[in-house]
């Protein structure tokens, strides 16, 4: 027997009396079990508080709320919200905007400097010069290596599609880097001068 309208707004009454505001989802549930109302508004401050509501009586049995997530849990569930443009409404949409545009103009960038170095004469001189050394990395600044390090695991830790990929690229550049070593063989030592 399907549930009717007077059991939903039993449900919900409890609800709301239990502090649940704004849009909310209701999962009912079989058997006399407690239904699942849950708060859905995606704005910033979101509100995912949950309850279980006995549908007889429209009391509330359990309840989890958001300030109880641990704090992973509540930085991934913002950061999907913000990625998905609902979490500041069009404010955060005009910023993905952006920022999608950026990207495409990266990857057109990247890929019209790598036609002008591209390897064809050995005379040819190239607007952009050469592209930099291996190694390069490790001429950076302490303070560049201390601040960047440290977010940039953070930031691999907190978001593990990056972190993983961003590992993964390391991994390939450390073995290219390798082989591109053994290739060349060891670095000649200059050896001391006679006499003296």
């Amino acid at each position: 027997m399907r549930p009717g309208p007077a059991t939903y707004d039993r449900v919900l009454g409890g609800a709301r009396a239990a502090g649940l505001s704004g849009p909310v989802t209701i999962t009912p549930a079989e058997d006399g079990s407690a239904w699942t109302v849950a708060q859905a508004d995606d704005r910033w401050p979101v509100r995912y508080d949950r309850v279980a509501v006995d549908p007889a009586a429209g009391t509330v049995t359990a309840r989890s709320d958001f300030a109880d997530w641990p704090v992973l849990a509540k930085l991934s569930k913002l950061g999907i919200q913000a990625h998905m443009g609902r979490l500041f409404g069009p404010v955060n949409q005009v910023l993905l905007a952006a920022l999608a545009l950026g990207l495409l103009c990266v990857v057109v960038w990247g890929y019209r400097m790598w036609w002008q170095r591209r390897p064809t004469r050995a005379d040819r001189r190239t607007p952009l010069g050469t592209p930099p050394a291996r190694g390069a990395a490790r001429g950076l600044r302490w303070w560049a290596l201390l601040v960047g390090v440290p977010v940039v695991v953070a930031f691999g830790w907190a978001l593990p599609w990056f972190g993983g990929t961003l590992l993964g690229f390391l991994v390939v550049d450390a073995l290219v880097g390798l082989r591109h070593r053994r290739r060349r063989g060891p670095t000649p030592v200059a050896s001391a001068p006679a006499g003296g």
